[in-house]
């Protein structure tokens, strides 16, 4: 697992969420905003976890509203700027 995947993992936890809860938040964002891309799927996630693989700027700004921080927050889990 990369660091960045593990700090975003941690913060998943520390939250108390599921892969599932994370899915089912970013569903209704994207419902709210009328855009598919928002959506995390579990599968997306796990990958994001277990890989270095920085969202994109879509998820980034799901993951920001549902995780409650910033894209930048996001970011440098990832020790990007």
């Amino acid at each position: 697992m990369s660091m960045g995947g593990q700090r975003l993992r941690k913060l998943r936890e520390k939250l108390g969420l599921t892969m599932r809860q994370v899915e089912y938040t970013s569903r209704q964002l994207a419902r709210r905003h009328r855009n598919s891309r928002l959506i995390v799927s579990p599968a997306r996630l796990s990958v994001m976890e277990s890989k270095n693989v920085v969202p994109s700027m879509y998820r980034l700004y799901a993951l920001s509203k549902i995780y409650d921080c910033s894209v930048e927050d996001i970011l440098l889990l990832y020790g990007l700027r």
